[in-house]
């Protein structure tokens, strides 16, 4: 009996399988058929809508109540869409990934059939090769929606160069907020083209007559785009101004004042309308051959008075830099020191000319155009034929140093210049001795011209050279000889340098 009611429940269990199994292969077969049939159905849609796509049929095709999609026969997927009020679209419908996509080509008559066709077969190269265009399309257009625009792009610039340290980040931040973004601001980074900005610096050169200008902003426009790509933004290669040649010739300036002309300049200055301490700095510019933002930042906290000592934490070459102030220089700063009260900013203004040396408190560093705006305005008062400017001082400073001692190389001591050479990586020497030489002759040279009873008196430059430098009654401070030439001033180990980093003032006195 048992053996009955074993084989009893096997039956059913096969009967229960065969059911189930049965139903899965039902279901199976009437999706298959269902998605067979909506397939068939797709299909005689395309077959009741298929034209033959010309000029002369896509123009007269009628709309409808509703949207109608109309194929081309023999082109699979190409096909253009007529809304109800006449609109007509090209359209291209494709499958990948066992996917159905429909993408948009463009609007007739836009779009002529030629290029439609041309898109088309494009496409659908792409979708051969397995790559979804409808996706490629999405993803460039939320890349162009995150993209930054130029006004955003020097946003971020300037702050960057700001939170760096960088000392010209004002410069570049008045001449591209003046030029490029005015123009520019509310454009991609990537819908900037080189034709539109060389139509820019045109403009510049030609009708706003200035070359310089639109140099300097060829500059900081493409140092923005080369931040932009190193910023990930774009890439370097795609900066617009790499295809842009201004071919604007750089005049190297030579320009330096003679002695007659730095007496006029010196005299001058007490007769001009401007801010007294801003006279002083102009003087202070020309005894030190220093830079003209070097001297409007400069503080009292940086000069040592006692050992005459003026110290650049940093300089234009990253390195510190020691001036030494000779007498004018030193003449200079007392008097300075009773506008700034020896606090703040040596050269501290108010802004004003009425509260110069009035009101001492919180005072700022002189702007950029203290130095040049007063030479600009009233240069004819100097009765100086050919025009100069502040920058022309340190000019003049340098050459004459060059010429009293007859060595260039003091010259760039002084001026705190590099010479890019091996030798420059290995020769750490700070050169203090040899610079407070060079300042105290320029000093000695110009308190010679400057205090001169008239224009008529005063001396060449030969004369200036030979009681300098070539008085006999001064002795050599290295070697115990008497300083004939210009030569004997040589800083090198044959002459016995000593190599210490601070001064030893009396014993380069030069008395005249």
């Amino acid at each position: 009996m048992s053996g009955y009611v074993n084989l009893f429940s096997f039956l059913n269990i096969c009967n229960s399988y065969v059911f189930k199994k049965g139903d899965n292969i039902m279901q199976n077969t009437i999706s298959q058929n269902n998605t067979t049939f909506t397939e068939r159905n797709t299909e005689r849609k395309k077959k009741r809508n298929s034209i033959r796509f010309t000029d002369l049929s896509i123009k007269h095709l009628k709309p409808n109540t509703k949207r109608t999609i109309f194929w081309c026969k023999g082109i699979t997927g190409f096909g253009i869409e007529v809304s109800p009020k006449g609109s007509k679209t090209w359209i291209y419908q494709f499958r990948i990934n066992n996917n159905e996509r429909r993408m948009i080509l463009g609007k007739y008559p836009r779009i002529s059939l030629a290029e439609a066709t041309q898109k088309y077969g494009e496409l659908k190269t792409s979708v051969q090769m397995g790559i979804d265009p409808l996706f490629e399309k999405n993803k460039e257009k939320r890349k162009e929606q995150e993209e930054l625009t130029i006004s955003q792009l020097v946003d971020l610039f300037l702050e960057h160069s700001k939170k760096s340290g960088k000392k010209s980040y004002k410069t570049e931040e008045r001449e591209l907020k003046k030029d490029l973004v005015p123009i520019f601001g509310n454009r991609k980074i990537s819908d900037v083209e080189p034709k539109e900005l060389a139509k820019m610096f045109h403009h510049i050169i030609v009708v706003r007559e200035a070359p310089g200008a639109a140099s300097h902003l060829y500059s900081y426009v493409r140092r923005l785009f080369n931040f932009s790509a190193e910023m990930g933004l774009m890439r370097k290669r795609d900066n617009p101004c790499l295809d842009i040649n201004l071919k604007i010739k750089k005049n190297r300036r030579q320009r330096h004042l003679n002695p007659e002309e730095i007496y006029k300049f010196w005299h001058t200055l007490d007769k001009i309308e401007m801010a007294s301490i801003s006279r002083l700095g102009l003087r202070f510019l020309l005894c030190t051959v220093a830079r003209s933002n070097e001297v409007r930042e400069m503080k009292w906290s940086h000069v040592d008075l006692n050992s005459r000592i003026w110290t650049l934490p940093t300089s234009k070459n990253g390195r510190m830099h020691r001036v030494y102030l000779g007498d004018l220089a030193m003449g200079i700063l007392k008097e300075a020191r009773e506008y700034t009260d020896g606090k703040g900013y040596v050269f501290g203004s108010t802004g004003k000319i009425s509260t110069c040396g009035i009101d001492k408190k919180n005072l700022e560093k002189l702007c950029g155009w203290a130095f040049s705006q007063p030479i600009r305005r009233h240069f004819n008062m100097f009765d100086i034929e050919e025009r100069f400017y502040p920058h022309d001082l340190r000019r003049t400073g340098a050459t004459m140093i060059a010429g009293l001692f007859g060595r260039r190389d003091f010259a760039t001591m002084a001026l705190n210049h590099t010479n890019k050479d091996a030798t420059d990586v290995y020769d750490q020497y700070v050169y203090d001795v040899e610079k407070k030489m060079t300042l105290n002759a320029l000093n000695k040279a110009i308190a010679l011209i400057v205090n001169s009873p008239n224009i008529e008196s005063v001396p060449t430059f030969d004369n200036l050279r030979e009681s300098i430098i070539q008085n006999p009654n001064v002795p050599n401070s290295h070697q115990g000889r008497k300083i004939d030439t210009p030569m004997a001033f040589q800083a090198s180990f044959s002459n016995l340098v000593s190599y210490k980093l601070s001064y030893a003032h009396d014993e380069l006195e030069i008395p005249i």
